[in-house]
């Protein structure tokens, strides 16, 4: 999992790499240490990438494919899945992102707030998905937690203006090291608020009411919204680190497949 934090002062463009501020997985909140304002996905081909400039102060997570981060005179990085920017630039043309074929974007608008330069210390997991992320729904159905596929209510095929995206009431990080044997045991458990959970790093096996089980890797997407029933079980492995991106009310309405 890397981390990049691309900032502008006075025309400068500089480049590095960031510190994500994280807690222990066990702890649930609070849920606002990143101000995160609003959030989209998108799968994109390269004509389609995101101009950085109407983006505003961003925070984007790379969920599949291969994407390059050229920043004007400060270096050139290629990211995959799991992997960060946090970029606030206002010149065009300032930074770039490219792409082979599709790309899945997950992006967060994040007014005023970068995270400081530094060095995750991440180990490296080396479970990765090839191809389009795992996106799932986990939910409460009359007492009883269900897993469906994500389909997200929208176009995915473009970036539409950050004024219709999403609202969020905020996001953090965790980070929890599970060694690299077996899955370690979880306990059932409630999601404490809507939330979308997007694995950075390391790996995990979640288990819900219904009997079925995911095995979410880096750059996967869970909408975790079983605030009441029996709750779920998750069981991590390697060293996992998840964002989590509240979900205003009444702002990601998904519809059950049956």
């Amino acid at each position: 999992m890397r981390v990049l934090r691309i900032s502008e002062t006075a025309g400068a463009i500089d480049l590095r790499d960031a510190l994500l501020p994280h807690r222990d997985a066990r702890d649930k909140g609070p849920f606002d240490v990143i101000p995160a304002s609003a959030f989209c996905l998108t799968r994109l081909r390269q004509p389609a990438a995101p101009d950085p400039v109407a983006l505003g102060c961003h925070l984007m997570v790379i969920l599949s494919g291969e994407v390059c981060v050229e920043a004007e005179q400060a270096g050139l990085a290629t990211l995959g899945p799991g992997d960060v920017v946090c970029a606030d630039v206002r010149t065009a043309g300032a930074i770039t992102y490219a792409w082979e074929g599709d790309a899945w974007l997950f992006i967060v608008r994040t007014p005023g707030w970068l995270p400081a330069p530094g060095d995750n210390q991440a180990r490296h997991h080396a479970a990765v998905r090839t191809g389009r992320p795992l996106l799932t729904w986990i939910r409460d159905d009359s007492g009883v937690s269900r897993s469906e596929p994500l389909r997200w209510p929208g176009s995915l095929a473009s970036v539409p203006a950050p004024a219709r995206w999403a609202r969020s009431n905020g996001a953090f990080v965790t980070r929890r090291d599970y060694g690299d044997g077996d899955y370690a045991p979880g306990k059932w458990h409630n999601g404490p608020r809507p939330q979308l959970g997007i694995t950075l790093n390391g790996c995990a096996e979640n288990e819900t009411g219904d009997g079925t089980i995911t095995r979410p890797v880096a750059g996967d997407i869970a909408f975790i919204d079983d605030e009441t029933g029996a709750g779920h079980i998750t069981r991590g492995q390697g060293d996992r680190w998840m964002l989590f991106v509240t979900v205003a009310p009444g702002h990601l309405e998904l519809t059950p497949e049956s």
